[in-house]
């Protein structure tokens, strides 16, 4: 039941995202889960593969201009993930979290981290770097209204120890275009 509750929460999301953005954005959502064998004995050894990718296209100014639902929508994807550890959404199991973030529109920049808020405030802080490195690039001033931009997140969440006190998730987020 949790499961469909977090998905559902992921559809609700992106149909929110949807229902904002104007005419000329487009936004692609896709997610990917390798779930455990069911009737595992025990959790300590069950480990998820989530896979999910974003990508939103559009001309610079509505791109800026949507970037809190933007990142909304994949930060939603880092608390599935947690959730999903965590065996349930009212589960007060902590859950160990690694994170590297690795931003191409940013001179390739890697960064590392744990825990979940800085990962959250990571992916965001590289999310706006992007955005604004794309916006910056462009050739000539016209081009900042009328070229479309492409920025996509693929994020995969591997976590183990699925309910229990050894929960733990690493993440490998990639912003690119």
């Amino acid at each position: 039941m949790t499961k469909y509750l977090i998905f559902t929460r992921a559809v609700f999301a992106i149909a929110l995202l949807l229902a904002l953005c104007s005419q000329n954005i487009a936004f692609h959502s896709k997610a990917y889960a390798q779930l455990p064998v069911s009737g595992a004995t025990s959790n300590n050894n069950a480990i998820i593969t989530i896979h999910t990718t974003n990508s939103i296209q559009g001309n610079n100014n509505v791109i800026k201009q949507e970037e809190p639902v933007i990142r909304k929508v994949i930060i939603s994807n880092i608390d599935n993930a947690i959730f999903i550890a965590k065996g349930s959404v009212r589960s007060a199991i902590p859950v160990n979290v690694n994170a590297k973030i690795i931003n191409q529109l940013a001179n390739s920049r890697i960064d590392t981290t744990q825990g979940v808020d800085m990962t959250k405030r990571l992916i965001a802080t590289e999310l706006t770097n992007a955005i604004n490195t794309t916006a910056t690039n462009s050739n000539a001033p016209s081009q900042l209204i009328h070229q479309p931009t492409k920025i996509a997140v693929d994020n995969q969440a591997i976590c183990s120890g699925i309910a229990s006190t050894k929960a733990a998730c690493t993440f490998l987020v990639n912003i690119h275009n």
